[in-house]
Order: C-alpha cells, then structure tokens, then sequence
C-alpha cells in the first residue's frame, strides 16, 4: 500500500469521525502528492470564438495532455513531510503576529499529520 492510499483510506475515517483537524492536514498532503504527480505537456488550445467578448481567452476541452508521473513512497513522504513542516513554520509566523488562535490551529493539524505519517510508517 502506497502512502497516498493510506492517506486516502485515513480520509474516509476522518470524515466519519468528523475530525476537522486531521481531515485538513491530510486533504493537504493528498493534493500535494496528487499534484507533484501529475504535470501538462502542452497547452490548452484555445477555440475559434475568441474574437467574442464573452468568450476571449475561451479553451477547447480535451486538447491539453496531461501525464500522470508515479511517485515512489520516499517521494511522497517527502512531501507529506514538507506539509508539517510548513503548517510549523506559518504558525510560527502567525504566532509572532499574535495571531494565537491560528497558530495553534495550524500546529495542530501539523501534529496530526505527522502522527497520521508515522501511524504509515509503524
């Protein structure tokens, strides 16, 4: 089992369990490894109708390339990892603001999602 099904599988038991915390530190780590592995080879094309005021800049569905890349574990943990430690340093920085609430809102869900890493790990 890969770490993202981990956290995936983790997410329906947080939403069962309505834990808000966790359920947002892990919905983080999941969109981070998601986009880490998945990048556009070219560009949208974009459609005849651009000379209409209404639609300029409009985009032909289905003419971009997207390329899903597999990441190993080490890759994923690495930035589910990269998520705790940037949840610490904002709440540090909101700390400093006196902002309290939010930094310790963000330390928690820090905490939780190291804890939901190391649960994968162990």
């Amino acid at each position: 089992m890969t770490l993202l099904t981990y956290l995936r599988e983790d997410l329906v038991r947080l939403m069962k369990r309505r834990e808000k915390v966790g359920l947002r530190a892990v919905r983080d780590a999941i969109s981070a490894i998601q986009n880490a592995e998945t990048s556009y080879v070219s560009t949208p094309e974009t459609s005849g109708l651009a000379s209409s005021d209404f639609v300029a800049g409009g985009v032909a569905f289905g003419h971009a390339e997207r390329v899903v890349q597999e990441l190993t574990d080490a890759q994923m943990m690495e930035l589910a990892r990269a998520e705790v430690s940037r949840r610490l340093d904002e709440a540090a920085r909101y700390r400093a603001l006196g902002d309290i609430d939010r930094a310790l809102m963000l330390k928690a869900e820090a905490l939780s999602l190291a804890d939901h890493l190391d649960a994968y790990l162990g």
